[in-house]
């Protein structure tokens, strides 16, 4: 953890506490005290840092962020064609499939070629 110079750490301290009283936004309370934005945020995560319970951070910058325990799916039912032979035996095929194995089949279980 970076060692930050103590009166910096009271000064920006300072200037939150007159933010928090000025119930400006972020951007007006910066441009009235010549401030960048990009500062008050950085300090603000700083101190909030040192502020927390346990300083350390949740995650270590060399380790690979988690993945996602679940991500969400849309499941689309493949179109099919039922054919339904004489016999009686359904069968239930992908419309895009090969028509040759489809026919083999029906005449392997003793129909009528298609």
């Amino acid at each position: 953890m970076a060692v930050h110079d103590p009166q910096a750490l009271a000064r920006w301290r300072t200037i939150f506490s007159a933010w928090r009283k000025s119930g400006l936004p972020v951007a007006g309370f910066c441009r009235s005290r010549d401030l960048t934005t990009s500062s008050f945020y950085r300090w603000r995560a700083i101190l909030d840092g040192l502020d927390r319970p346990s300083a350390t951070p949740l995650h270590s910058s060399t380790e690979p962020s988690p993945s996602a325990a679940f991500v969400p799916v849309r499941v689309i039912p493949e179109a099919v064609v039922e054919v339904i032979l004489p016999s009686g035996l359904q069968l239930r095929v992908p419309l895009g499939a090969d028509a040759r194995p489809v026919a083999r089949l029906v005449l392997a279980r003793g129909a009528a070629p298609c």
